[in-house]
């Protein structure tokens, strides 16, 4: 689907952009490449058991990323790791989840997480949407 820029509405106001979502089997190994590029990790690493991910921030010379790697026993990771894609999503806080979501919902895109509580963010919302012309977004609520 392409959008016509001219006619289409922009993700609600009140969107930041945030991170980078990093999927991997090691974010230690990760981790490591990353601070030879200059990152360095931002807060403490986090554990999520309802999202099946732990994780961690990364901020340095280009965007914030998040690396995540599947809780033993969880796949949620898998389908991307096992597609090779390790940057799989774009996320923004935004002031209003709901309007964010509507947004989704008429730009075609599929909840693929519906709204829930968040560890990595204070147990601040989420949720997650997949579409067919780009990268999975994630809507963190402020």
């Amino acid at each position: 689907m392409i959008i016509n820029s001219s006619t289409a509405e922009t993700l609600p106001y009140g969107r930041v952009f945030h991170h980078i979502g990093y999927a991997t089997k090691s974010l230690e190994i990760e981790r490591k490449y990353f601070e030879d590029l200059g990152y360095v990790q931002e807060g403490a690493a986090f554990v999520d058991q309802a999202q099946g991910v732990q994780g961690c921030f990364l901020q340095g010379p280009g965007p914030r990323l998040e690396l995540l790697e599947n809780l033993k026993g969880s796949n949620t990771l898998t389908p991307w790791l096992n597609s090779g894609i390790k940057m799989y999503h774009f996320a923004y806080k935004v002031e209003n989840l709901e309007s964010a979501i509507d947004w989704a919902k008429c730009h075609r895109g599929k909840m693929t997480v519906a709204p829930v509580s968040a560890v990595a963010f204070d147990g601040r919302r989420i949720c997650f949407f997949s579409f067919r012309q780009g990268p999975m977004l994630e809507f963190i609520e402020l």
